[in-house]
Order: C-alpha cells, then sequence, then structure tokens
C-alpha cells in the first residue's frame, strides 16, 4: 500500500518466521514418532532436518531481498506515510515483545533449544522492525529516503540470522561434541558406584533434545 520496501522486507521476515513456526510443527511431530526397527534411536533429529530446510528458505528470502533493495537504491520511489503504516509497525514491535517473552518461558519449561532459538528470533524481530519505523519517520521528517537502505539492512538482518540457523542445525547432523558439564556429571555418576575402579573412551551421540546416548 506504502510501496515501502524496507515494510515489506519486514513482512517477508515475518512470512518465514511464519513457515519456520510451521515447520518447526512438523518436525516436533515426525520426532515424537517412537524408535522403530529402522530408526532404533527414534526420530528426534527430524527437528534438526526441519531447522535446515528453514534455514535455507530464510536465506533465499534474503537474497532476493537485497536485490530489490538494491534496485530501490539505484531507483528511487518515493514511500507513502501515514499515520496507519506507525501505528502497524507499532503493533507488531508489541505484539513480538509477547512472543518473545512467550517463548522464552515455554522453551524453558519444555527445555527446548528450538523453542528458545525462535525466542531469540522473535528479539531480532523487534529490532528489526523498530529500524523499519525509525527509518520510515526520518524520510518524512527529513525528505532523504531511507526506504531502500533499510530494505537492504533487514534483507542483511535476514541472511545472517539464516545463516546461523543454517550452523546451530547442522553441528548437531555432524556431531557436535558433548558439554563438558555433562560429560563430568557423566563420568561422576558412573564411578560413584563400588567397585568402578575407572573409565575411559566415552563416547556420546545426541539424537534430539532429552535423547542423548553414551558408551
Amino acid at each position: 500500500i506504502f510501496n515501502s520496501i524496507s515494510i515489506t522486507a519486514d513482512a517477508v521476515n515475518n512470512l518465514s518466521d511464519s513457515s519456520s513456526s510451521l515447520i518447526t510443527l512438523l518436525g516436533f511431530k515426525i520426532s515424537g514418532k517412537p524408535a522403530d526397527a529402522e530408526h532404533p534411536y527414534g526420530h528426534a533429529r527430524m527437528e534438526y532436518v526441519s531447522g535446515l530446510v528453514v534455514s535455507l528458505i530464510i536465506l533465499m528470502l534474503g537474497l532476493q531481498l537485497i536485490k530489490s533493495s538494491v534496485d530501490k537504491i539505484i531507483n528511487p520511489v518515493k514511500a507513502g506515510f501515514s499515520i496507519i503504516s506507525v501505528v502497524v509497525l507499532t503493533l507488531s514491535i508489541i505484539i513480538k515483545l509477547w512472543q518473545c517473552l512467550f517463548y522464552r518461558k515455554i522453551g524453558s519449561l519444555i527445555n527446548s533449544e528450538t523453542i528458545i532459538a525462535t525466542s531469540m528470533d522473535s528479539r531480532n524481530d523487534i529490532a528489526a522492525t523498530s529500524a523499519v519505523l525509525i527509518a520510515a519517520v526520518i524520510t518524512h521528517l527529513t525528505g532523504f529516503n531511507m526506504d531502500g537502505y533499510m530494505g537492504a539492512v533487514v534483507a542483511v538482518f535476514i541472511i545472517i540470522s539464516g545463516v546461523e540457523l543454517v550452523i546451530d542445525t547442522i553441528d548437531p547432523l555432524l556431531g557436535k561434541a558433548p558439554k563438558k558439564e555433562l560429560v563430568d556429571k557423566i563420568c561422576k555418576k558412573i564411578l560413584s558406584y563400588d567397585g568402578i575402579l575407572g573409565l575411559h573412551d566415552l563416547t556420546m551421540h545426541s539424537y534430539g533434545s532429552g535423547q542423548c546416548f553414551a558408551t
């Protein structure tokens, strides 16, 4: 409506969050399936696979937005300004703040790294939408068209989030080393039994949240 690439970029960012939530729900559904003959360690790693799919989608959207934003910078078109756009962006910030706090609480309750990561994503979204709102106000007050530049900033932000998500989901799939605290806790527990003289070659594999196997 307001011919603004920065607001459109923020919309795409929200769309990627919606897609992420849907794929995460699907991942949780599949990862909750019990172990079977073909998958003796269960299906919990599907949560990582679904996260990888989401992160690749986010990267593609970010790259497309960079292209559109650069085009707006080279061929600027005046973006419309209205109190409605300010109200919509402000409401968006308030909703994302609630989401951030809600996800953080639920993530802590069920000990889910995926939900906690979603909380951090909502926190980052607050900063991105705030930047878009500030840019719209500055453009209106000064006449300097910041729309294309802010669209590019949000697009870069989306790409960085996508790259971080790729790393976070690939690491456990490749076999990330367990935390030292967990290793020490297991060693201490084993050595606490009578007759145990020592242990060696402790190997640990994570198959999703709460699905850690050690030998």
